[in-house]
């Protein structure tokens, strides 16, 4: 590898774990604001109980789709990493209907889908935010 794409890989690695120098810093000491009183919230929710085989929520419908899905097909993997809402869930399931030899589900079908779509639904953010470099030329 050359000097330079070390460098810029060493550069871009920095940059990604956040220690890339600053461009400009300030040697002016910032004078502390006084801290907010901000009123705690009581939290009401807590974290959903995971099923430690597969790694999904234990909740309603949980045995039906560990039983159509990670004993019989896939891995937990395959649910845990995709999320969506009901159709996106009714969609995959007529694709591995179609494609992949899925059985017909009958009545347990509709839990499978409120379960995944209940607790793998639609999430506003699939991936971190594109990384900002500004390249020197």
């Amino acid at each position: 590898m050359g000097k330079i794409t070390t460098s810029l890989l060493v550069f871009i690695g920095l940059l990604v774990l956040g220690c890339a120098p600053k461009e400009e810093a300030s040697l002016v000491p910032v004078k502390a604001e006084p801290a907010k009183t901000v009123k705690a919230e009581a939290k009401t929710t807590k974290s959903p109980e995971i099923d430690k085989e597969t790694g999904l929520v234990i909740a309603e419908g949980f045995e039906v789709v560990k039983g159509n899905c990670t004993v019989a097909c896939h891995s937990a993997t395959l649910v845990t990493q995709n999320r969506g809402n009901e159709k996106y869930w009714k969609d995959a399931i007529v694709y591995m209907q179609k494609n992949q030899g899925l059985w017909d589900l009958g009545a347990d079908e509709p839990r499978i889908i409120n379960y995944l779509a209940t607790h793998y639904g639609q999430s506003p953010v699939y991936r971190r935010s594109p990384l900002k470099v500004k390249w020197q030329e």
